[in-house]
């Protein structure tokens, strides 16, 4: 490991205070596109005794939100801001001590695995009745959609960046010296297989070197990314066929479901040896992550958070800017466009107000605070934080340093770049078109609040169920999952 060298984290942090030398210094911004005209914000928090709110945090980007808050902090002293995470492991005992009666101010859904819909909507405050300046920066309409969705007062959290996005990430050091070159020689699915075969070999023959694609359980990510994911290779697996799925116009378990090429993928990866042995049993941090960050295996699908990872661990390849990537789903024979799945941007979790805040003698301080992250002034150095694409209206133009976006989502789409014929994914999932039918406490179509989606997978890949049985298992759970929904 190096240690001398400059962290994403260190590089967050600066830029964070750049930004805000720059505001305090009042130095001219480049030229920028006109946004839409908003009320301009409050110029002081107000009055009232001095408080303290505790917001909560992404654990990755802990520092770089902290000096976020910092910056706030300075402006307005009077609002003392005491910035903390979770993760998966700590969610329980937090959300046990909220039950407990503790009342976090601002808290972030992600860990705690909440969607908004019917069952539990009143925890969070309406956020479409409360004073804020920002809806119209939006590029989606934020303050609407999961209320039109869901036919109930809303929203209830909100988000600004695109959905997340799963692609191949790798450690560009260890794949030159296996000989390959992903980005020149992948361009369709039979090419992917042809790289996971010979990935593999090297890596099982090379020592010091533990998997040429490490691949661990997260119950979420099976259950919401991936299943929507590997289908788009598909010309039967498109987004739009996955709704007809959840809408009940088409059957989970039919010949030509789009989610058989789910199960089968996964299946033929762990029969031919590209994945570890007993995949569902291996920790996703301590087992996957961990040994990336090592520099002991190549690549992981993923989203953007182990780039910088690495980075902030101080990992030799990644501080010396020796990670790339590649789109997840190159073509398979009939589909004719390469498509990269995203997530569509989050109208059912992550940013939201718990309920009773309202009646605290800080709400007002509270709702300043909250008007003030989402802010044209408090977006831009968010998405470099967390390196992410902003569906917001800034005032000047975001130069976006996250590594992911760097490496591979830039390079989407746009002419010139390496794909620019890949075309993003992220129109609403299934998911969350059927989000308003689900009934309360059941388990969905696959299961993953419950980890049930682990035995599936566990059967399968070890041969005691067919991918049949497995999409008969996700289309009895939709049958009994869903109620109300409208006339296919």
């Amino acid at each position: 490991m190096t240690s001398n060298n400059l962290s994403r984290r260190d590089f967050l942090r600066i830029s964070a205070l750049t930004a805000v030398g720059l505001t305090l210094a009042g130095c001219p911004a480049p030229a920028a596109a006109p946004a839409p005209a908003a009320q301009a914000p409050a110029a002081s928090a107000p009055e009232a005794a001095a408080v303290t709110l505790d917001v909560m945090s992404l654990a990755e980007y802990e520092a770089p939100y902290r000096e976020i808050w910092n910056y706030f902090q300075s402006k307005n002293p009077g609002i003392k801001i005491n910035v903390f995470s979770i993760n998966e492991d700590t969610a329980a005992a937090h959300e046990a001590k909220v039950a407990g009666g503790y009342l976090p101010a601002i808290e972030l859904t992600q860990e705690m695995q909440i969607f908004f819909d019917k069952s539990n909507y009143e925890m969070a405050v309406n956020l479409g009745e409360i004073p804020f300046e920002w809806w119209d920066r939006w590029e989606f309409d934020v303050k609407n959609m999961w209320s039109d969705l869901h036919k109930l007062p809303g929203p209830r959290s909100l988000d600004f960046f695109q959905g997340f996005v799963m692609t191949w990430q790798y450690n560009k050091e260890l794949m030159d010296k296996a000989g390959l070159d992903p980005q020149r020689d992948v361009k369709t699915w039979d090419d992917l297989k042809k790289w996971l075969d010979a990935g593999t070999e090297w890596a099982a023959k090379t020592e010091g070197v533990d998997w040429f694609w490490n691949q661990a359980w997260h119950n979420w990510i099976f259950g919401l990314n991936y299943s929507d994911a590997i289908p788009l290779a598909f010309a039967d697996g498109q987004r739009d066929r996955q709704r007809d799925c959840w809408l009940g116009k088409a059957k989970f378990n039919a010949e030509d479901s789009p989610y058989r090429h789910f199960y089968e993928f996964f299946k033929e990866a762990n029969d031919r040896g590209w994945i570890p042995p007993s995949m569902w049993t291996r920790q996703w941090e301590g087992d996957m992550e961990a040994s990336y960050i090592a520099g002991k295996s190549v690549m992981m699908l993923h989203g953007p958070w182990v780039w910088d990872k690495a980075l902030a661990a101080g990992s030799d390849f990644a501080v010396r800017n020796m990670q790339a990537g590649l789109p997840a789903t190159p073509p398979a024979e009939g589909q004719g466009v390469w498509m990269q799945s995203a997530l569509p941007p989050n109208i059912d979790n992550q940013w939201f107000i718990r309920a009773g805040n309202e009646k605290t003698p800080y709400w007002d301080q509270l709702v300043y605070a909250w008007n003030w992250f989402f802010s044209p002034e408090a977006v831009p150095m968010r998405a470099q934080a967390e390196g992410r694409v902003p569906l917001y209206k800034l005032d000047e133009p975001l130069d976006l340093q996250g590594p992911q976006y760097q490496q591979v989502l830039k390079e989407i789409e746009e002419p010139g770049g390496k794909w620019e014929n890949v075309k993003f994914e992220q129109s609403l999932t299934g998911n969350i078109v059927a989000g308003p039918y689900r009934k309360k406490g059941s388990r969905g179509v696959w299961d993953w609040e419950s980890n049930g989606n682990n035995e599936v997978f566990a059967q399968l890949l070890t041969g005691r169920i067919t991918v049949q049985e497995a999409l008969d298992i996700a289309q009895r759970n939709w049958e009994e999952s869903y109620e109300g929904l409208p006339e296919a």
